[in-house]
């Protein structure tokens, strides 16, 4: 096994020392020591707000570090001149969870971007075709580089991230939360390239929230909580109850809270609702206040799109929908709120917030009309209150309310998301992978909370990809295949077996 051969006489690839990151009124790591060593992928785990992010950022001189030493295979670095620049020449790249990519280019272009290979003053496209072939070839994967990233599959997206990375022959490769966009078969493409770099000496820092990756792939791990080490050492030495207290302070019980069993009148009903672009067809489901209702299917069964079309934000060509027996047309996202509709989107950075707005604005945004004075003046002490009172609930960790959103972690962002629809108090909430890169904790969290909105007579419908999610959650699930409801699973039928049946197409006779 590579990991115990490293104990004897491996090269060090990064060693921080004495890692202290001070923001204005917050200290967001806290005298932390790391090691990456040539050929081992190190998973960094911690709660959101951890400082995973924080110490990568350190490491590429995204962040300069407040205090402590870095060391760059061996050779010490000069903190105050130190940016990614000079830690790309250095051999050190970086694959983001978010797109770091122009959708209107091809995959050669992205790849490429601002070091074109020219022939006089000409871009030499065959021998950038031939190096990015090469690249492709290298991490034994094949993409059409002609074809524009827009209309590539995530994971070919997230291909063509690492084939840039690669670019120049990095000896470090961090991965933040790389796969939270993928699903099974890319996730594996993934810990497929991730065994053949390490095989060619490349070290590979692993950020994830899903520990059962760090099991998989990692030789080593590091722990943080709150800006501090917690503890680092061997995967094989753990299992993962050890590493969830670890990560949380406490041992994790009962997941998933006991499922609310008392409904009320139907909230929402749809009818042989059609795509006009076939992605999903004849799709029925029905929605009873207080309960959970779970949409299991594989990538391309058409889950988000059925989730934005009742969101009125995606075409339909035939189909009925019913709010609280009223047969309603809706047209916009603007509409489907006034009918008491709110929505968790999958990709959050994108449709949930406005990166540009603090914390404040985006929680309040939708419920701006609650927070007048006369009809007329807006009453930003009320408004800021509201926005508190809602967020402490949901256990945000920021400095203030006039925090931009961009610096939260991704988890606390996401929690944000949802806060917004509960100060809104919102009937129904169609939540599309409402945990996506969230940590264990806030997980339990987020599960808690709809727990509770279910007890409050809320309606909620769940999109994820996580199976055990929609065991643990749902009251009842919807299972669809290829664009259509395959089937339709209550009480003791909400079981893996079942369902795994009817995500691959086959139907008990």
């Amino acid at each position: 096994m590579v990991v115990e051969a490293k104990a004897v006489n491996v090269e060090t690839l990064v060693e921080v020392k004495n890692c202290t990151m001070v923001f204005p009124g917050v200290k967001a790591l806290d005298n932390v020591d790391f090691t990456l060593l040539a050929g081992e992928c190190h998973g960094l785990v911690g709660e959101n707000g951890a400082g995973k992010s924080t110490l990568s950022k350190c490491i590429i001189g995204d962040n300069r570090m407040t205090e402590g030493e870095l060391y760059i295979q061996g050779n010490k670095i000069h903190i105050p001149s130190f940016n990614v620049r000079k830690s790309q020449e250095m051999g050190i790249a970086i694959v983001h969870q978010e797109f770091q990519l122009m959708g209107d280019l091809n995959g050669l272009e992205n790849i490429f971007i601002g070091r074109y290979t020219k022939r006089g003053p000409l871009i030499d496209w065959k021998e950038l075709q031939k190096e990015g072939e090469a690249l492709l070839e290298y991490l034994q994967c094949d993409v059409d580089l002609k074809v524009k990233v827009k209309h590539l599959r995530t994971a070919e997206k997230q291909i063509i991230q690492l084939a840039k990375a690669m670019l120049d022959n990095p000896k470090v490769i961090i991965f933040d939360e790389l796969t939270s966009v993928l699903q099974e078969d890319g996730i594996e493409n993934i810990f497929r390239i991730i065994r053949l770099l390490k095989e060619k000496g490349i070290g590979i820092i692993y950020i994830s929230h899903r520990l059962d990756e760090i099991f998989e792939c990692c030789d080593r791990y590091t722990v943080l909580c709150d800006g501090k080490w917690i503890n680092s050492g061997y995967v094989k030495d753990i299992d993962k109850p050890e590493l969830i207290k670890m990560i949380i302070g406490r041992e994790l019980k009962n997941v998933y809270p006991p499922k609310n069993e008392e409904f009320g009148e139907t909230l929402l009903e749809v009818k042989n609702l059609t795509a006009h672009d076939g992605s999903f067809r004849d799709v029925s489901l029905s929605v009873r206040a207080g309960e959970v209702v779970g949409i299991s299917g594989l990538l391309g069964a058409g889950k988000t799109e059925l989730i934005h079309a009742i969101y009125g934000n995606y075409k339909t060509t035939s189909g009925d929908v019913f709010v609280r027996g009223k047969q309603v047309e809706i047209k916009s996202p603007q509409h489907a709120i006034k009918l008491g509709l709110g929505v968790i989107p999958d990709e959050r950075r994108l449709l949930g917030l406005n990166m540009l707005f603090n914390i404040q604005d985006n929680t309040t945004l939708p419920s701006m009309f609650m927070f007048k004075k006369w009809k007329i003046f807006q009453n930003h002490r009320a408004e800021e209150k509201a926005a508190f009172d809602i967020n402490d609930k949901l256990k945000l960790r920021y400095v203030s309310l006039s925090q931009l959103i961009s610096k939260l972690s991704g988890g606390n962002q996401q929690k944000v998301v949802i806060a917004k629809w509960m100060l809104r108090n919102c009937d129904l909430f169609l939540l599309d992978e409402p945990t996506r890169g969230i940590d264990i904790g806030a997980k339990f969290e987020i599960y808690s909370l709809i727990n509770e909105l279910a007890k409050a007579g809320k309606g909620i419908v769940l999109v994820s990809p996580e199976l055990e999610e929609i065991i643990g959650l749902s009251n009842k699930v919807y299972v669809m295949y290829e664009g259509k409801v395959m089937d339709t699973v209550e009480g003791d039928d909400i079981n893996q077996e079942v369902i795994i049946q009817d995500l691959l197409g086959v139907k008990e006779a």
